[in-house]
């Protein structure tokens, strides 16, 4: 595993939520590497709504703290740096600018730390002229998303990450759609999605889910606009005795279910208690819409769902499918509604141990460790050419 390296990520707003790299960077940290974080640069068009106002606040405080505030926090975290950006990408202008003040702040930070031959990791599109500024001694483009088919998204970021992909040494993606369609130079690498197993284990309940009339059918995660939420009303409406669990964050008008009794939704939960939640499920949904969003995904509640050895009945998405012995793949709405009910009928203990020892296969550790030794042999053969 890589050790005692200094390595740049962009990513996501650190503990946001917890994202794909977010895992590996945990890894990473454990492994004795310093990690330079630097946020979320904002890839779609604000709204003049409460939530992207909120957002937009929680940024300006985040760049306005003081660098000496230390956070109550016994976890290990990486060297978070807050630039200040312009969120109007599509502006050529204002998007050289943002690439301009974003390199100056990180190159004073890496200067402060004197950081040696960085990595550079990134998974955001709009960093195209950043990409060999920053004094990396190799770079590397990680796509988890495809981000310029989200709602909102800015019409800048797939010639961005056009540009970025020509500039990187590399690139990683974790699903095969995603893979024929960021194709590099050389070699386009898979870097499936992980687990961490020990974390999604049953645990004792939180007093709140205890008493939950069972059998439980859940999700947990972003309840955003690629969730089919006609389809988890259809189940609901379906099985009157069964209760229907939502977690996490919506973005979504949830008033449809306000009468449904057997339904309730508790918000979002922090992550390192899920657990205490999530335990209750006695199956797990994957209710995606299918759309080109969603078929370059790489679910990460899979391999969670299979960590609490429950089965997972899942809409018909590429990378689903790879488990298709395991879970329950819909082709249809129909069919989704009615593998909800064969799940809950047919768990077995043999069932339940396969999808548990088919998350071990996947933790989190082996998968850093699997791209980071590819990261080293191509810095290694970078270092050889030049």
């Amino acid at each position: 595993m890589i050790s005692k390296r200094d390595i740049i990520f962009f990513n996501d707003d650190w503990g946001r939520f917890p994202s794909t790299l977010q895992h590996v960077a945990k890894v990473l940290i454990e492994n004795d590497n310093r990690l330079f974080w630097i946020g979320s640069l904002g890839l779609r068009r604000p709204k003049l709504n409460l939530s992207d106002i909120k957002r937009a606040l929680q940024k300006l405080l985040s760049i306005a703290k003081p660098k000496n505030v230390i956070e109550n926090d016994s976890e290990k975290k990486p060297i978070l740096i807050h630039p200040l950006v312009i969120p109007l990408h599509n502006f050529k202008l204002i998007k050289k600018m943002n690439s301009f003040f974003i390199s100056r702040t990180v190159k004073k930070v890496l200067a402060e730390y004197q950081a040696v031959n960085p990595i550079l990791i990134t998974a955001s599109p709009v960093t195209d002229e950043i990409v060999g500024k920053l004094g990396e001694s190799c770079s590397f483009y990680y796509c988890v998303d495809d981000y310029s088919s989200m709602e909102g998204a800015f019409k800048c970021i797939l010639p961005s990450e056009k540009k970025i992909i020509e500039k990187v040494d590399a690139v990683f993606a974790v699903s095969k759609v995603l893979m024929e369609s960021r194709t590099h130079k050389t070699e386009t690498h898979f870097a499936p999605q992980g687990v961490n197993v020990n974390h999604f284990r049953k645990v004792d309940l939180d007093e709140r889910v205890s008493s939950i009339k069972k059998p439980v059918v859940g999700f947990f995660g972003l309840i955003t606009e690629w969730i089919d939420l006609e389809l988890i009303l259809a189940c609901v409406n379906k099985y009157p005795d069964f209760t229907f669990l939502l977690i996490g964050k919506s973005t979504r008008d949830l008033s449809a279910f306000y009468d449904c009794k057997n339904f309730l939704y508790l918000g979002p939960i922090d992550y390192n208690l899920l657990p205490k939640y999530a335990s209750v499920f006695d199956v797990g949904l994957i209710p995606f819409e299918v759309n080109p969003v969603t078929v370059a995904s790489n679910p990460l509640k899979m391999l969670e769902y299979f960590s609490l050895g429950i089965p997972v009945v899942t809409t018909n998405l590429p990378e689903t499918r790879k488990f298709s012995d395991l879970a329950y793949i819909a082709d249809d709405n129909e069919e989704f509604v009615e593998m909800v009910g064969r799940a809950v009928q047919e768990i077995t203990f043999e069932k339940s141990r396969a999808m548990i020892d088919k998350a071990n296969e996947y933790s989190w550790e082996a998968i850093t460790e699997k791209v980071f030794d590819l990261v080293q042999k191509i810095e290694e053969e970078k270092s050889r050419i030049v």
